[in-house]
């Protein structure tokens, strides 16, 4: 297993994170809801978790928690593709969790999109059960 450091996101680390995004194949918004203005409004409202995976000083990974109070969301997972499978991405699902359990959070839900079939498989076996759902969103800009 990888020697990886789990710590919290800062503002330094955004275009490395959009890098990531990118290798990891995940789909974003820079000018909407992941423009570095709403990942800081969100961080800094407490409504949101912001993790990086280091392995040495390369971010190998990060996840986006988010909460209402009631409910925690996991969003935003993304490893490297090179260090997949190295439990990466199941370590900081469990810290995110560990996190929200720490706010009194009871229910953790997160979205995948429908192609996405190597996060349904680490949710999966993480103990996430699939509910089918659909799902309907009312954005003020196409870039949200």
């Amino acid at each position: 297993m990888v020697d990886i450091t789990i710590r919290s996101f800062n503002t330094k680390d955004y275009f490395n994170i959009i890098n990531l995004w990118d290798k990891a194949g995940l789909s974003y918004r820079p000018e909407g809801r992941d423009s570095l203005k709403n990942i800081e409004t969100q961080i800094k409202n407490g409504k949101a978790i912001f993790l990086v995976a280091e392995a040495g000083k390369t971010i190998a990974g990060c996840v986006l928690g988010t909460h209402d109070g009631r409910k925690g969301w996991i969003n935003r997972l993304a490893v490297v593709p090179e260090l997949r499978r190295e439990r990466i991405g199941s370590r900081l699902i469990e810290e995110v969790e560990r996190m929200f359990d720490e706010i009194g959070l009871e229910v953790i839900a997160c979205l995948i999109e429908k192609n996405n079939t190597i996060s349904k498989k680490v949710f999966k076996k993480l103990g996430y059960e699939y509910y089918p759902v659909d799902y309907y969103s009312k954005r003020k800009s196409r870039k949200s």
